[in-house]
């Protein structure tokens, strides 16, 4: 019995030897394991950064909102004073083309009340897209009103009485541009804007 036990002891023993460089192996291996997960966590932290840091566009357009409102003045009349300083500075000739006549009655039923909105619809393209812009809206002219439509049927009545409808006109523009498929509208303009709330 002495015997046996002698031998489990020296089994013990045998492996408490062999076992010894195990944990440095298994260190090093912990090691690794952690620089590794440290090293996708600070990948994953830049990646994220990069994508909700503005761009340079955005910093401008920033920075020119808050000259502009330190001054008193809106930020949507500078960007149009801006555009209009563009144009005549570099002397295109603009057009005006008609984007149709639109009677929108919009029902609220949190509110339970009815708004029915009347307006025509211009548009301003440069002289020289002027054939462009016609093929381009004659063939998808059910779009583009469809997305006139929507913008005003999703509106606030907030930006609805903005004495210059300046959101309203920036997301008809930009839907407008992206139905035709190519940013030929460069300012979108309104006639007889009537909205009247039941």
């Amino acid at each position: 019995m002495a015997d046996e036990l002698d031998e489990v002891d020296g089994e013990e023993v045998g492996e408490a030897t062999v076992g010894a460089p195990r944990p440095k192996g298994r260190g090093i291996f912990r090691l690794i394991k952690a620089v590794a997960f440290v090293s996708v966590i600070v990948i994953v932290q830049i990646v994220v950064a990069s994508m909700l840091a503005p761009s340079s566009q955005d910093t401008t357009r920033l920075a020119r909102d808050l000259a502009a409102a330190s001054h008193g003045q809106a930020a949507d009349s500078q960007d149009e004073h801006t555009k209009d300083g563009k144009d005549a500075a570099k002397g295109e000739d603009l057009k005006e083309v008609e984007l149709g006549t639109f009677n929108i009655t919009r029902f609220n039923p949190a509110t339970n009340t009815t708004l029915a909105i009347d307006f025509e619809l211009f548009g301003t393209v440069l002289a020289e897209d002027y054939s462009t812009f016609q093929h381009h809206f004659e063939t998808n002219n059910a779009r583009i009103k469809e997305q006139i439509t929507l913008t005003m049927h999703s509106a606030e009545s907030a930006n609805l009485t903005d004495a210059g409808l300046g959101l309203i006109k920036r997301q008809i523009l930009e839907k407008t541009n992206r139905a035709l498929g190519q940013p030929l509208l460069k300012e979108v303009l309104f006639s007889k804007f009537n909205f009247v709330e039941r």
